[in-house]
């Protein structure tokens, strides 16, 4: 005898153990249980184990055991085999029971059935049943009792035998907790034998198992923990059962879904006020819930393993055979269920007697999470392709159209209705949030399973038969969140008339297209049909927000498009087809047809579908005709064609009247010169009539619900010959197929085809009129028809029709009656715009089994690529709406950013913020999806559409309203914050009308003084100057007083004020605003003030700061860190809307802290209000917090060319050009003759009004980005800022005015700013490189300017800014500067026009001495002066000044002379000689490079050194200061003696002494000798005497040597003038040119005496040397030599020829 095994005995142990346990509980008992035989087979039991162990065989029976054998067989009373016998559970009763009839099964072994007997013997208590109970289940659980199919070890127990024997437990009742803990145990038991092998136990008694469970849960409803026990009971057995699935025909696995599903179809749905209706209702609410858990847990344990080809596999076969299997039941009956006890949640809305909310929260969460269980099932989803449609149209879809469409509360009742319909909605809108925006993308739609939206879009709305669910479902989200759209996702202009139906119909009338673009005249009206429903609260809308949010963002981040598609979408503006070519053979060839771009072909084609609709709900011939023009229908045209149209077109917008309509006329028949088209001729109506019946499918259904099935695809038309032959058309194709004709059916009608049609078109004409008599309000109870009345009459229809024996029953009949007393035929809307019936359930099923082969289609790659685009174009324009909405904006075609009223502009508290929140994530998501996808135009018109919706795009208010909005609109402002943080990140794709649109925000905001930045200027801001201002501050503050004055003289004729006015104007240039819009009411109305309604040309200075209501700005220190800390939020996981809303309830918090102020008594009353900031300040702290505006030009070097240069154009197009007439007035007509809107949502940049301040302001920024991009400043210049620097000085060169006032009129701040920033771009040039000369070569226009006494330059009002500028700039000038010839002529023009201004502008005083006072520090001529002198003696390109410099020099001169200051000639002067010195060391060293290169050094004496002289000379000619004729004639003199004698080559020496400076002296001296010269002194004159003849001799003594020897005829060419101008000296007076007067006479003898001792002295110096060197002699050689020459001209001086004859001695003696 072997030893038993380790299992054996220990299972042996258990089992005696076990029954040890139970034997004690019986043995606590009455006798005859403690005694009897449930003892007794126990203790048989515990020796049959013994012996079984010790022969390791099982033994038949025990001596003196009652324990039968395993093949026994006992007649126990075995369950049903019909399950639904089993509903009740088991029992407890004190009854007495006859025991012999209540055997243990056989079948569940020896081991087994002592414990068993003790549950099934009713004499058991309750706690004894419990023991024994938890005994087997301890002996399964541990595997001491394990399944016969299993050796383990030898005691096995067969489970069928055992669950049998559980489900016939029977106890006495003992107490309440005890029976309870019996239930527990027996469902516990019967889920582990589920557990451990299903497939042992057969399908009735699995069932019955579960029925038992099921059944009892719904006993225990009120003990929540019995049911949570009961429940998860029940879902361990459908995990064990479905998780153990073969396939899908599993007979277990399909008799629990059907019973589950069977009981959602079948539990009624009970409305009413009365207790009992209330408890029945929760009492089957509890089995809904319990049964869509269930469900939920088969569909997730059964299906996720579950392959697509079994499920392919399952849909092949007939859903209408028995053979059913799960798929079927879902596809079928599930989706139904799930639907129409969803819509109950919206039951009341069309029958007064329901109340809402009679479907609990509880059950509706439980369909939802049923639905988002199918939905994310990716494999099954394939499958509900039509049961989904039907599930997101007429369940979410239908909640959000009447979430939209709940009337304003006007009592307790309709306050109370709405509040539990918006708690069923909120689940509803919960369970689509999670459905669009939970996707793990893995995959993409081209995969399988992509996100719901694409996925959404590609299965329906690419679909011609099938509704646009994606795009629908989006608009209700828009529209629920505010949006003004239609069904097709087109801004309204007005709403539709859909839109103001009555909130019980559930079918909107016809649209006529007309009626859709018609425009609504009376504002009131308006406002009337837009009050007709509430506003959607707060926590749906948000709900809406979330799901539009999710689905985008999915929807984006799918998108994996290829290199050349990205290419492809940044250069289209749309991707949809215009035209569908090739036109298909008929309608529903549409979805075969297939291309490389499929999906984009079909949506065209929907669209034509969709405007043939349109055109067909107006007139069916139109519609029609389009269809045929479009190419959806070809020709010629085909009844079935047309048929098709009709039967599928509901889905693109087909009204169901107008079909009902066209199918009812009768056509038109031929006539005689007429030729109609066929379409609407009588044969082609006759036979649309016909293909559109055979359309249907009524086999395997009634008559009735054939009917149903037919009236609920259209409406019936109200003529009664109409009817009958739509009817008749029925009755034909419906009489052949319905089961009361078909062979396996009843065969009710007649065999005779004509014949049953009779009788069907008698019966559905008959069923028509019983409807009508039953459900018309207007016929009395006791007038309608009776059920015994329409038997009588339907029974038989006469021996033509009915045939003997073929009478119809009156019990058929009578069911027809019941079903249409309960239930009417009605018309429902589709979609969206009614309920789910079983019949259009039915349809819906039926019309899709051909479409079944070609939804499964996945979309190619092509398609996937093509789908994200397709969905945006399609949903961009409703999101934007709703973006609007949530921002305050009104979204009209004509303006979708029309102005808030007050009530709307910011004073919702926290649903403000809310609002704003919502409408930045949602355009911030937007904007940074559709830049990622790569469609630019797309994201170009999101981006203008945020600006508008920031309303500071908008000028058709005065300012003060548009603070008063903007300020108290955080809306508004979250708006801008998200437009600036647009442009800040995507520079480039906003393009140029982007920019404009920032910047054009950015004025607004300066003109409305909310531009953040404080009085203080500690902080950055973009109002301010990165280098100092050219003018000083007192010179500023004139000019601003200027600018002022002037801007108010403009207006002035035609606006009151006066003084005041511009004392104001002022006040505000020099303090800021004094009062604050937010407080200030707007002008009086009865003032007639011809003026713009914006009031822009007020604004003036560019860079006024106004504190709001006297406001000190500089404590806010901490407003920086501030800034820096909110935007580094920017990289936290806060979306931009949570960082704005933190940001604004953090501000409440801070206000709310300072309003709470302790009460002590001492405080003044106005304390908290004074200390209070206004709503402008507040304003303008938030957005210094959330918007570095400074950063739009500090960080712009960081961005590339392309987005630089679209900023740079954007200011530069913002900046009119400055004309002779320009005013702030006329500027302004210019830019904006009315402030013109765009229509929708263009690309065209709206017409602007830049105010005269904000315009200077672009300047500046121009200017400030060009210069934070030095390193760029080439390519910036030559490509943007060279046209419109040039153009503006041009025009500026060639203004022209009389005087300084006129041109004050002209003047403006922004010409001010483009000249300053001219020249700061020129200093910044300097330092560049090359650059410096294209941008230097500017300033050569100034060469341009001629002006005159009547005509003087606009230019000349920016005298000081140039002379600074150009002081600043020659300060930059070094070696790296590279300049050019025309480099430097650009600069030396500046130099120029400088000191020529400065020579025009009014003498200067002279001081109380008579002396003249010197230049101002700023002025123009003296900045000339210092930027030369710069140039000449301190820079290091001294060396390297063209010549052309003489000329500015020389107008320096001019300039001193002419404005009283001899200093600045003298200076002049100096600069002259200065240069004249730099060019002789200039051409000494070029001399020594260039040896031998005469005509370059000739040139070189020719062009630099001879002008400079030339200027010296002209000095000393003109001048009418001694000073100044003086020191010309000394640098003159000077200029001469070089300091290496030779250098100055001879024959340009002599030609210059000779031809310019010779007859210069002579000429000075002759008219001092007359007294023709004025002269201040004698001292003055005699000096200026000595110097014109040092002038005559001393530069020829200097170079006689060198004169002499390069020969005779050289001397002569410089001593003949000499010889000339000395005979004019010495020559007697005439006495006719004397003066009159004693002392005039005694000085002018002296003056003469004194010249003709000094020249003589002069002259005999020279002859002396003469003689020295040989050149004279005694006598002449030859005649016309120098010595006859000499002594010729000596003999004719009348003062010198007395020395003639001593000067031969002389010569004659050194010979």
């Amino acid at each position: 005898m072997a030893a038993p095994n380790e299992a054996t005995l220990e299972a042996a142990r258990h089992l005696c153990e076990e029954a040890r346990v139970v034997l004690t509980s019986l043995r606590g008992g009455p006798p005859i249980v403690a005694r009897g035989d449930l003892a007794q087979d126990l203790m048989d039991l515990r020796g049959l184990i013994k012996s079984t162990v010790s022969t390791e065989t099982p033994v038949a029976s025990a001596s003196g055991s009652s324990l039968p054998t395993p093949d026994a067989q006992v007649d126990a009373a075995a369950p049903s085999d019909d399950f639904t016998s089993g509903l009740e559970p088991p029992s407890a009763t004190t009854t007495a029971v006859d025991v012999t009839a209540v055997r243990p099964q056989a079948h569940a072994h020896p081991f087994a059935r002592p414990f068993l007997a003790v549950v099934m013997d009713p004499r058991s208590a309750g706690p004894h049943t419990l023991v024994a109970l938890r005994s087997l289940h301890r002996l399964l659980e541990r595997r001491s009792l394990i399944p016969a199919s299993q050796d383990d070890h030898i005691f096995s127990v067969s489970l069928e035998g055992l669950m049998k024997g559980i489900l016939n437990c029977k106890f006495e009742q003992t107490d309440a907790g005890a029976d309870e803990a019996v239930e527990m145990a027996i469902a516990d038991l019967l889920a582990l034998l589920v557990q451990l092998d299903r497939r042992a136990i057969r399908t009735e008694t699995l069932m019955d198992a579960f029925n038992t469970v099921f059944v009892t849960r719904n006993t225990f409803v009120h003990s929540p923990a019995l049911c949570y026990h009961f429940e998860d009971v029940l879902t361990t057995m459908i995990k064990a059962v479905f998780g153990d699935l073969i396939d899908l025909w599993d007979p277990s696995g399909k008799l629990i879904f059907e019973f589950l599903v069977n009981q959602l179809l079948h539990t009624p749905l009970v409305g009413g006020e009365d207790e009992s209706s209330r408890e029945a209702q929760i009492a089957h609410d509890a089995t809904r819930v319990l049964c869509l858990r269930l469900t939920r847990a088969a569909l997730r344990t059964g299906f996720q393993l579950v392959d697509d080809e079994a499920l392919m596999q399952a849909s092949m076969t007939n859903p209408h055979d028995e053979d059913r299997n799960l798929l079927h039941v879902i596809q079928d009956d599930l989706c139904l269920s799930l639907l129409m006890t969803g819509q109950a949640i919206w039951a009341f809305q069309d029958n007064d007697n329901i109340t809402p909310g009679f479907i609990s929260l509880e059950v509706l969460s439980e369909i939802c999470s049923t639905l988002t269980t199918l939905w994310t099932n990716a494999s099954l989803r394939k499958h509900l392709v039509p049961q989904f449609e039907s599930i997101f149209t007429g369940f979410y879809q239908r909640a959000l159209v009447l979430l939209r469409k709940r009337t304003n509360p006007i009592d307790s009742t309709s306050f109370h209705t709405n509040l539990v319909f918006d708690s069923g909605v909120e689940v509803i809108l919960e369970s689509l949030v999670d459905i669009m925006c939970l996707h793990d993308h893995q995959q993409t739609v081209a995969q399988g399973n992509g996100g719901t939206l694409e996925t959404l879009f590609a299965t329906y709305d690419c679909n011609m038969k099938r509704s646009d669910v994606a795009v629908g479902l989006m608009v209700e989200l828009c529209r629920c969140t505010g949006s003004k759209v239609d069904e097709d996702g087109d801004v309204l202009k007005t709403p539709l008339p859909s839109e103001i139906v009555s909130p019980r119909s559930s079918s909107p009338p016809p649209t006529p297209e007309s009626e859709i673009m018609e425009e609504v005249d009376d504002d009131k009206d308006l406002v009337n049909m837009s009050d007709a429903w509430r506003q959607v609260p707060p926590h749906l809308r948000e709900l809406c927000a979330e799901a539009i949010i999710g689905g985008m963002k999915c929807l984006f981040r799918d998108d994996h498009p290829s290199e050349q598609t990205m290419a492809e979408r940044h250069n289209r503006e749309s991707i949809m087809a215009g035209r569908v070519s090739p036109a298909p053979q008929s309608f529903s060839d549409l979805n075969r047809v297939r291309s490389l771009h499929h999906l984009r072909n079909l949506k065209s084609q929907k669209r034509l579908m969709r405007r043939a609709a349109q055109l067909f709900n107006k007139k069916p011939s139109k519609g029609i005709e389009y269809l045929v023009n479009s190419g959806i229908i070809t020709t010629p045209v085909s009844p079935r064609s047309v048929a098709s149209f009709l039967r599928n077109g509901i889905v693109v917008g087909l009204d169901k009247r107008a079909v009902g309509g066209y199918l009812g006329e009768v056509g038109k028949s031929p006539q005689p010169g007429k030729s109609p088209p066929d379409w609407d001729r009588d044969w082609f109506h006759k036979e649309v009539l016909e293909k559109y019946c055979s359309l249907f499918r009524f086999e395997k259904q009634s008559l009735l619900d054939g009917l149903r099935m037919f009236l609920a695809a259209f409406r019936l038309p109200g003529e009664a010959q109409q009817i009958d032959r739509i009817l008749q058309a029925f009755s034909d194709s419906c009489s052949r197929l319905c089961d009361e004709s078909a062979h396996e059916g009843a065969k009710l009608f007649s065999e005779d085809q004509k014949r049953a049609s009779d009788a069907a078109y008698l019966l559905s004409f008959s069923i028509i009129m019983l409807n009508t008599d039953q459900h018309n309000e207007n016929i009395r109870e006791d007038r309608k028809m009776t059920k015994k009345d329409f038997i009588k009459n339907n029974n038989n229809y006469g021996s033509d029709i009915t045939e003997p024996g073929k009478e119809l029953p009156a019990e058929y009949l009578g069911g027809i009656y019941d079903s249409i007393r309960d239930e009417e035929i009605r018309t429902e809307g589709e979609g969206a715009d009614g309920s789910m019936t079983v019949e259009r359930w039915k349809d819906v099923l039926r019309g899709s089994v051909e479409e079944e082969g070609h939804t499964k289609e996945l979309p190619t790659s092509n398609d996937a690529e093509d789908l994200t685009e397709l969905v945006l174009e399609h949903v961009w324009m409703p999101i934007m709406s709703a973006i609007g909405a949530l921002w305050g904006s009104n979204s009209s075609t004509e303006n979708f950013a029309i102005s808030m009223t007050p009530s709307e502009a910011g004073f919702g508290g926290m649903l403000g913020a809310q609002s704003a929140r919502l409408g930045m994530d949602m355009a911030w998501d937007m904007l940074v999806g559709v830049r990622q996808l790569g469609r630019n135009d797309l994201f170009c018109k999101i981006f203008n559409c945020v600006c508008k919706f920031s309303g500071l795009l908008d000028y058709k208010t005065n300012a003060a309203d548009r603070t008063w909005k903007f300020s108290n609109s955080v809306e508004a402002q979250s708006a801008f914050v998200i437009a600036l943080r647009t442009a800040r990140d995507a520079h480039n794709e906003i393009g140029i009308d982007g920019w404009k649109r920032i910047w054009l925000m950015l004025f607004e905001l300066r003109d409305l003084k909310m531009f953040g930045g404080g009085v203080s200027r500690k902080r950055k801001s973009a109002l301010t100057e990165s280098e100092p201002d050219l003018l000083k501050e007192d010179i500023r503050r004139d000019w601003t007083m200027k600018l002022i004055k002037r801007g108010k003289d403009d207006s002035g004729n035609n606006r009151s004020g006066g003084v005041s006015s511009m004392f104001g104007a002022v006040g505000r240039a020099l303090f800021g605003s004094v009062d604050d819009p937010s407080t200030v009411e707007p002008p009086s109305p009865t003032v007639v003030r011809k003026r713009t309604v914006h009031g822009k040309e007020d604004h003036i200075v560019w860079d006024e700061l106004a504190p709001s209501d006297d406001e000190d700005e500089a404590d806010d220190s901490t407003d920086d860190e501030s800034r820096v800390s909110f935007t580094l939020h920017a990289e936290s996981r806060l979306s931009p809307g949570a960082q704005f809303e933190s940001l604004l309830i953090h501000e409440d918090l801070l206000l709310n802290q300072q309003r709470e102020m302790p009460v002590t008594g001492l405080e003044r009353v106005d304390d908290t209000q004074a200390n209070r900031p206004s709503p402008r300040r507040r304003v303008r702290k938030r957005l210094l917090k959330c918007c570095d505006f400074s950063g739009l030009v500090s960080e712009s070097r960081f961005m590339d060319d392309e987005g630089l240069g679209n900023l740079l154009d954007a200011l530069v197009s913002l900046v009119p050009a400055p004309t002779s007439d320009s005013s702030s007035s006329s500027s302004l007509s210019q830019q904006n003759s009315g402030n013109g809107t765009d229509s929708d949502f263009s690309e065209r940049i709206p017409r602007h009004t830049v105010s005269p301040a904000s315009t200077a302001f672009a300047e500046v920024l121009i200017c400030e980005v060009s210069l934070r991009n030095r390193d760029r400043l080439t390519v910036l210049w030559h490509n943007h800022l060279q046209i419109h620097y040039s153009g503006i000085l041009l025009s500026l060169s060639n203004t022209f005015a009389a005087d300084e006032k006129d041109h004050m009129k002209i003047m403006t701040g922004a010409i001010e700013k483009s000249i300053t920033g001219l020249l700061r771009i020129s200093i910044c040039a300097m330092q560049r490189g090359g650059i410096a000369n294209d941008v230097l070569e500017t300033w050569r226009l100034l060469d341009q300017i001629e002006e005159s006494e009547e005509n003087k330059c606009l230019l000349n009002l920016l005298d000081r800014h140039l002379g600074e500028g150009l002081w600043r700039m020659t300060r930059v000038i070094d070696v790296e500067s590279q300049l050019e010839p025309r480099g430097w002529e650009g600069l030396l023009s500046l130099a120029r026009w400088c000191a020529r201004r400065g020579s025009r502008l009014p003498p200067i005083r002279t001081g109380g001495i008579g002396r003249p006072v010197g230049l101002a520090e700023d002025d123009p001529a003296l900045q000339a002066y210092r930027s030369l002198h710069f140039l000449l003696n301190v820079s290091e390109i001294k060396d390297v000044l063209p010549a052309s410099v003489v000329g500015c020099i020389n107008v320096l001169v001019v300039a001193g002379e002419k404005r009283n200051c001899p200093k600045l000639s003298i200076a002049g002067l100096d600069l002259l000689y200065v240069l004249s010195a730099k060019m002789e060391t200039k051409a000494a060293e070029e001399d020594e490079i260039q040896e031998g290169d005469d005509d370059a050094k000739d040139a070189f004496w020719r062009s630099s050194w001879k002008p400079v002289l030339e200027s010296m000379a002209q000095a000393s000619k003109s001048s009418t200061n001694p000073h100044v004729r003086q020191h010309s004639l000394s640098m003159l003199t000077d200029s001469f003696l070089d300091k290496r004698v030779g250098l100055i080559p001879i024959n340009h020496l002599c030609t210059i002494l000779g031809e310019l400076c010779i007859p210069l002296a002579g000429q000075r001296i002759i008219e001092l000798r007359e007294g023709k010269a004025h002269a201040e002194t004698f001292n003055e004159l005699m000096i200026e005497l000595e110097l014109c003849i040092g002038l005559i001799f001393k530069p020829l003594r200097h170079h006689l040597k060198n004169v002499v020897g390069e020969g005779q005829s050289v001397l002569l060419s410089l001593w003949n003038p000499i010889l000339g101008v000395l005979q004019e000296i010495l020559k007697e007076p005439d006495a006719a040119n004397g003066v009159s007067g004693d002392s005039a006479h005694h000085e002018s003898k002296k003056v003469i005496q004194s010249t003709n001792e000094l020249t003589l002295e002069h002259l005999r110096n020279v002859i002396m040397v003469l003689i020295d060197f040989g050149v004279l002699k005694a006598e002449s050689e030859a005649p016309g030599d120098i010595t006859a020459l000499t002594w010729d001209a000596v003999s004719k001086m009348d003062y010198g020829k007395s020395f003639l004859e001593e000067w031969k001695q002389a010569a004659g003696q050194t010979q």
